[in-house]
């Protein structure tokens, strides 16, 4: 399930709520984000550290351009 509590982008907060790094929003540790466009698995370092929330916020948007170039590539294939 996508929770913020399992969000990389999500920040805890002493009193058992999440900040969101994105949003700059508090939501309650086990929200459901299902809808969220920028909900990313926490992703953990060989280390066995977690990446920062902002390197969590650049992984996604990186996807975001990928999928942004596939449709346009398609679609100047296309004409």
């Amino acid at each position: 399930m996508k929770t913020c509590g399992n969000c990389g982008l999500g920040i805890a907060d002493n009193n058992g709520l999440i900040s969101c790094f994105k949003y700059k929003t508090l939501s309650n540790s086990q929200e459901d984000k299902t809808d969220c466009a920028y909900y990313i698995k926490t992703v953990v370092e060989e280390d066995g550290e977690p990446l920062p929330p902002v390197q969590h916020l650049f992984l996604v948007e990186e996807q975001f351009k990928e999928r942004r170039m596939k449709i346009s590539i398609n679609h100047g294939l296309r004409m």
